[in-house]
């Protein structure tokens, strides 16, 4: 395969699974019992600007591509396209209504999961077509070089800093808050694991995919 039709591959692999991600953010936002922290803080943020959630999204990451530009990390394909599709697909599924909101606890709660799915397995897409970070990875990958510290330190505490600033401003906070930020981390890693089993058994998947590997630390046993 030669290097245009591979990258018209990934990004049309890329962009799909952004519309999937996407579909998991309105999950979240109908289910009506609080959303991720960043959702949190761009909901919180649209209730006092007069814009859509969707083009706060896109203002504010363009704000943390400029941000992570100016502390080193250059933005890649896939930040760019982050940066634009996640808020303008987000604005469009809401637009049509294609989701009502959920009616009482259980629904909600269904809404949810669906978010969870959605939201893991979307990312994991977006963030294995090879093309790139998107805005928020590329800030933390910004400031763990400029600062040194762990990458789950620094995740944790801009999370934590958007999560706050957004509830200050309004943006609902919940059990389902609670439950997404848990949750998240683990679920992107089971579709990584499947996305891997696929680069296995198909060549297709296997060049089109650029799955992230975890890196473990190897640990020297000192002898007495």
């Amino acid at each position: 395969m030669n290097k245009q039709s591979l990258f018209s591959l990934r990004f049309i692999y890329t962009t799909v699974g952004i519309a999937i991600f996407a579909g998991g953010i309105l999950f979240s936002v109908k289910a009506g019992l609080g959303v991720n922290p960043w959702t949190v803080f761009h909901m919180g943020l649209a209730r006092h600007v007069g814009l859509t959630q969707g083009q706060v999204t896109q203002i504010f990451g363009l704000i943390i591509i400029a941000v992570s530009y100016a502390l080193g990390i250059r933005p890649h394909v896939a930040t760019i396209m982050n940066m634009i599709m996640v808020g303008g697909f987000f604005d469009l599924l809401n637009a049509m209504n294609v989701l009502p909101a959920a009616q009482g606890l259980y629904q909600g709660i269904l809404y949810i999961v669906i978010s969870i799915a959605l939201a893991a397995f979307g990312g994991a897409m977006y963030m294995s077509g090879g093309l790139g970070a998107g805005p928020r990875d590329s800030l933390m990958l910004a400031l763990t070089t400029r600062t040194g510290q762990p990458v789950g330190r620094i995740r944790t505490a801009i999370e934590v800093t958007v999560l706050v600033v957004g509830w200050i401003l309004g943006g609902p906070v919940g059990v389902g808050t609670v439950i997404l930020s848990v949750t998240s981390g683990p679920a992107v890693q089971m579709c990584f694991d499947f996305m891997r089993h696929l680069t296995g058994i198909s060549a297709l998947a296997a060049q089109v995919m650029v799955v992230p590997v975890a890196k473990r630390v190897k640990v020297r046993a000192k002898v007495a």
